[in-house]
C-alpha cells in the first residue's frame, strides 16, 4: 500500500530499543531487545528478550545497563529469536514502521544482524525517530533525550538504559506525538508524519514564506491560551484553531512550512491576514474554538478538522434488563457512563473480565421484551447469562446483578476490577513474567485514573453539577457546569489575594443556582450544539484529573462549601 493512501493510525508502529555491547552494528552485537506494537493509537502487543551476543559485556556497559555477562550466557542468540521478531514485525492489515529515539542508531544494529545470519534478511521499513520530532515539537526544551522527554511529559521509567523500560516510555511519547500532531497540526497520512521528521527548522532570522507574506511578527503573539483565525485578504474566516499557547501553537505553521501537509499549505497561499483571541484558560480556549466554528464554518475548518473519541463504557440502567456495550457517543438518558478511558484496549479487558464473570444479558436487542416463549440462546447454555429473555431471571434479581456490576467497575463494594488486576499483576511477577505485568500494571493505572474521577466525568451527563476552577498568573477562571452544558463562567482577579467582597454578590448568584435539589431538573435530549460542548468538556475533565481544580456538587453542599472551594 502507498503511503500516501494511508493514515496516521491506519499503520502498525514498532517500538523498538536495544541495548548493545558497543556503538558499531558492525563490531558490536545486540545483549537485549524490546518491541511494542501501537496500532489504532494504542499498544497492543508486546515482545522482549535478553539475547546472548557471543561476545564480551564490557563492564562500561554492564554499569550503564546492569545487564552482565553471566545474564546472557544460556540466553537464545539473535538469530535464535529471528522467527520471532520478524513475525511481530508482520500484520497484514496495517504498513510497519519502525520507531525508536534516536531510531537510526536501533534500526542499523537490526539490520545488520539480520544481514549477518546463515540465511541473511533483508530488514527494510520506514523508520520514525521520536527525537527528530521532539525536536520541532518541544522546542523550549532544551535536552531532547528519552530521559528528558519522558519527564518532560510525566512518563515514569523504572529502569533506564533497559530495553523494556525504555521501549515503553517511547511508546507513549510517540501516542503523545501522534495525537498532537493530528489534532492539533492537522496530518492525516503516515506519509505526512514521516516527511516531517526531517522538516526544515525556521528560526527567527531565517523567516518562512508564509510569515513573509502576512508582515507578522510571531514575538508580539502572546504566551496564554487563546483562538487564532486564519483569514483572507477580504477577511473571509478560513481556519479557527485553539491554543494553549498562542505563540507556541501559531509558531508551528511557520517553522516548517516547507515540509507542512498539502492541506495547510494551501490554507497558508490562501491566507493574507491573521488575528486572535486571547483567553484565560486552555478550556475556555476549546470552548471558544467549538462555538466560533460552528458559528462561522470555516473552510478550512471543514476540510482539516478531524478529532478521535475517547471509548465509555455505558450501563442502561434505565432499562429493565440492563446490558453494557463500549460506545463513544454519550446521552442524557439516564444511563450509566464510565469514562472517558484513554485506551479501547482497556475497555475491551473490562468488558471481558464483566461478560466472563457476571451473568448480564449480551443479545443485542436495546429493548428487551422478555416473554416466557422465547427460547435461551447459547450465552444461557454456557452459563455467562440467566435469561431474561425468557423470564428464567426476575426482573429484582437481574437488578442485583446489575448493581453487582456496577460495584465491580467503581469498586465502591467488595472486590473490584482494579483488585483482579492488582492480583494478574502480582501473579505475573511472581512468575518474573515482567512483560506482561508490566501490560496489567498499563490497564490498572488507565481504569484507576478514570476511576479515581469516575464522579466528575460521569458529571458531564447524570444530572450532575460541577464547578471548574483554573488558574493563570493573575486570574482564576470559574466554570459553573450542569448536565454537561457550559451554564456560565466569571474570571477574578487574583490581585489582593482574592478578595472575597469584590465577587461575593456575584458569585453566590452562580451558588444559588447551583445550590438546589437535583431532582429539580428533568431529563432532556441533548441538542447537537449541547452534545458537543459536553464532549469537549468530559474529554478535558478526563486529561486534566486534579481534585484541586474540580467539585461536584450534591445535595451536601452548602453554599459556603462552594465559595470556599472558589476562593481557595
Amino acid at each position: 500500500m502507498n503511503n500516501s493512501e494511508i493514515s496516521i493510525y491506519d499503520a502498525a508502529y514498532i517500538v523498538c530499543d536495544i541495548e548493545t555491547t558497543g556503538l558499531s552494528p558492525i563490531t558490536n552485537r545486540i545483549t537485549e531487545i524490546s518491541l511494542i506494537k501501537v496500532k489504532d493509537g494504542e499498544i497492543s502487543d508486546r515482545f522482549t528478550s535478553l539475547i546472548n551476543p557471543r561476545q564480551h559485556i564490557p563492564q562500561f556497559i554492564t554499569q550503564l545497563t546492569g545487564i552482565k555477562n553471566e545474564d546472557v550466557v544460556n540466553k537464545p542468540t539473535f538469530e535464535q529469536i529471528s522467527d520471532n521478531i520478524l513475525s511481530f514485525f508482520k500484520d497484514e492489515d496495517y504498513p510497519i514502521v519502525f520507531v525508536g529515539h534516536n531510531v537510526a542508531f536501533d534500526y542499523k544494529f537490526i539490520r545488520e544482524s539480520f544481514l549477518r545470519m546463515d540465511s541473511p534478511v533483508d530488514f527494510q521499513y520506514d523508520t520514525l525517530c521520536t527525537c527528530k520530532l521532539a525536536r520541532r515539537l518541544l522546542r523550549n526544551l532544551k535536552s531532547k533525550s528519552l530521559g528528558n522527554v519522558a519527564k518532560h511529559f510525566g512518563f515514569v521509567q523504572n529502569r533506564k538504559h533497559r530495553a523494556y523500560d525504555d521501549t515503553l516510555v517511547t511508546a507513549k511519547i510517540l501516542m503523545k506525538f501522534l495525537d498532537e500532531l493530528h489534532n492539533d497540526f492537522e496530518y492525516d497520512e503516515l506519509k505526512e508524519v514521516l516527511k516531517f521528521q526531517n522538516s526544515k527548522i525556521y528560526t527567527t532570522e531565517k523567516k518562512s514564506p508564509a510569515l513573509k507574506r502576512i508582515g507578522f511578527e510571531l514575538k508580539n503573539l502572546p504566551e496564554s491560551p487563546g483562538v487564532y483565525f486564519f483569514k483572507s485578504r477580504h477577511d473571509e474566516i478560513l481556519y479557527i484553531g485553539k491554543a494553549k499557547n498562542l505563540k507556541e501553537r501559531v509558531s508551528t505553521y511557520f517553522h516548517h512550512n516547507s515540509e507542512l501537509p498539502y492541506k495547510i499549505r494551501r490554507l497558508l497561499a490562501s491566507m493574507r491576514k491573521f488575528d486572535y483571541q486571547t483567553t484565560d484558560s486552555e478550556l475556555s480556549a476549546l470552548i471558544l474554538e467549538s462555538k466560533l466554528i460552528k458559528h462561522h464554518k470555516p473552510r478550512f475548518n471543514t476540510a482539516i478538522k478531524r478529532f478521535r473519541f475517547h471509548p465509555f463504557i455505558k450501563l442502561d440502567v434505565q432499562n429493565d434488563f440492563p446490558k453494557i456495550q463500549n460506545v463513544y457517543e454519550i446521552e442524557n438518558d439516564g444511563a450509566y457512563y464510565y469514562g472517558p478511558f484513554s485506551s479501547r484496549v482497556t475497555v475491551r479487558n473490562i468488558l471481558k473480565d464483566i461478560n466472563s464473570n457476571f451473568l448480564l444479558r449480551k443479545c443485542e436487542d436495546k429493548y428487551l421484551k422478555a416473554s416466557e416463549t422465547n427460547s435461551n440462546c447459547m450465552y444461557y447454555d454456557i452459563g455467562q447469562c440467566e435469561a431474561p429473555c425468557n423470564v428464567s431471571v426476575s426482573r429484582e434479581k437481574y437488578r442485583e446483578e446489575v448493581e453487582k456490576v456496577h460495584s465491580y467497575i467503581t469498586g465502591i463494594n467488595g472486590k473490584s476490577v482494579q483488585d483482579n488486576l492488582r492480583q494478574i499483576m502480582e501473579e505475573h511477577s511472581q512468575n518474573l513474567d515482567f512483560e506482561n505485568a508490566a501490560f496489567a500494571r498499563d490497564i490498572l493505572k488507565d481504569i484507576m485514573k478514570v476511576m479515581s474521577y469516575q464522579k466528575v466525568i460521569t458529571s458531564a451527563i447524570n444530572d450532575r453539577k460541577i464547578i471548574i476552577k483554573l488558574d493563570s498568573k493573575a486570574k482564576r477562571e470559574i466554570f459553573f457546569v450542569h448536565n454537561g452544558k457550559l451554564i456560565n463562567t466569571h474570571t477574578i482577579s487574583k490581585d489582593n489575594e482574592f478578595d472575597q467582597s469584590n465577587y461575593i454578590e456575584e458569585l453566590s448568584e452562580n451558588a444559588e443556582y447551583l445550590y438546589f435539589s437535583l431532582n429539580k431538573f428533568s431529563r432532556h435530549q441533548f441538542t447537537t450544539e449541547e452534545l458537543d460542548e459536553i464532549k469537549v468538556i468530559s474529554n478535558w475533565l478526563a486529561l486534566n484529573r486534579d481534585r484541586n481544580k474540580v467539585l461536584e456538587i450534591d445535595d451536601s453542599n452548602s453554599k459556603d462549601d462552594i465559595l470556599k472551594f472558589i476562593f481557595n
